[in-house]
């Protein structure tokens, strides 16, 4: 978890001076940590002249707003640095109001519960940079506001994507969606598996948009292939309520393919979170039982792997194994 949140932060160009896990036996309710332990952040802070700390846990308004009057730096916690994320990421008008959505019911209650300590800043839609860098002036009744708005415009996309949806079942068009964790490889492989030319980089959160095309497996079946966003674990619950136009394709697709990065250490356990955040969303179990793996990025190794039970072996920046992955899906 802690070289997690180290990475979310190294994708934000954040510089770490100091990682440390902090075993509290008894959370405060102002502060989260005691005070002889804040006693010593504010030295390493003096020290190391740090001007941002990042909790790997999820903060209250008001546990915020004191460590940062007691710290006197800015304090943000991992739902802060992923909404921070994919403020960064999204490029579409429907990813863009997704994000704002998420961003908006965060700083809702920050907004309002720590007025006294915002200041009139630079213009724009991201946070780490200093406190109250949206509208100081939105009061709760206007943030609310903007986020109804923002909701009906999302239920015109959700609106566009169920006409999608009925003309793919007329037309008897078999979907399968990618899932999985963030930079497993899932935009890649999309790419290799559709010929398309999407962007595809190696970055966590990459992909903030739903994108569909057809592939054609063998025997000419022509089927469809949903490209979502990645999971993390401990996902903001901001963010599962903003993007349920794009989790909705989950809901729908015939068939789910994991991809997981063969060479993370951390697989086994990454692969657990993708069947929890799909069975929390509402996911059907028979559909996650049912669900193709595909192990991406065997050649960054020298192993060699057999195709098996479900599980497939793949790269999708040579395309070994692709060919196999296609015939396999065609079965389904």
């Amino acid at each position: 978890m802690l070289d997690e949140i180290s990475n979310l932060a190294i994708n934000l160009n954040i510089n770490i001076q100091e990682k440390k896990i902090i075993n509290i036996k008894k959370i405060s309710p102002s502060t989260l940590i005691g005070k002889g332990v804040l006693e010593k952040i504010k030295e390493n802070i003096k020290t190391h002249k740090v001007n941002l700390l990042i909790c790997n846990c999820s903060l209250t308004p008001a546990q915020q707003k004191n460590l940062e009057n007691f710290l006197k730096i800015k304090v943000t916690d991992r739902v802060g640095i992923i909404i921070e994320i994919f403020a960064k990421r999204a490029i579409s008008s429907e990813g863009k109001l997704q994000v704002e959505l998420a961003e908006l019911i965060y700083r809702k209650s920050r907004l309002v519960r720590a007025w006294t300590h915002l200041e009139r800043q630079r213009g724009g839609t991201t946070f780490i940079g200093g406190p109250g860098e949206l509208q100081i002036e939105l009061d709760k009744r206007l943030i609310q506001e903007k986020i109804i708005n923002i909701k009906k415009k999302l239920k015109k996309v959700q609106k566009r994507r169920d006409i999608q949806r009925k003309s793919r079942v007329r037309n008897n068009f078999k979907t399968f969606a990618l899932v999985g964790y963030t930079n497993a490889g899932k935009s890649l492989l999309f790419n290799k598996l559709t010929k398309n030319n999407e962007l595809s980089k190696n970055k966590l959160f990459q992909t903030l948009d739903t994108k569909i095309s057809k592939i054609y497996l063998h025997n000419n079946k022509i089927s469809g292939l949903i490209d979502t966003v990645g999971f993390i674990n401990n996902i903001p619950t901001q963010l599962i309520e903003s993007f349920q136009a794009t989790l909705e394709e989950l809901h729908n697709a015939d068939f789910l393919i994991n991809v997981v990065d063969i060479n993370d250490i951390n697989f086994k356990d990454k692969i657990k979170v993708t069947k929890k955040i799909l069975s929390e969303n509402g996911i059907e179990e028979k559909k996650i039982s049912k669900m193709m793996t595909v192990y991406n990025k065997i050649d960054l190794n020298q192993l060699i792997y057999e195709n098996a039970n479900k599980k497939n072996y793949v790269s999708a920046l040579t395309g070994e194994g692709i060919e196999k992955l296609k015939l396999n899906m065609s079965f389904l």
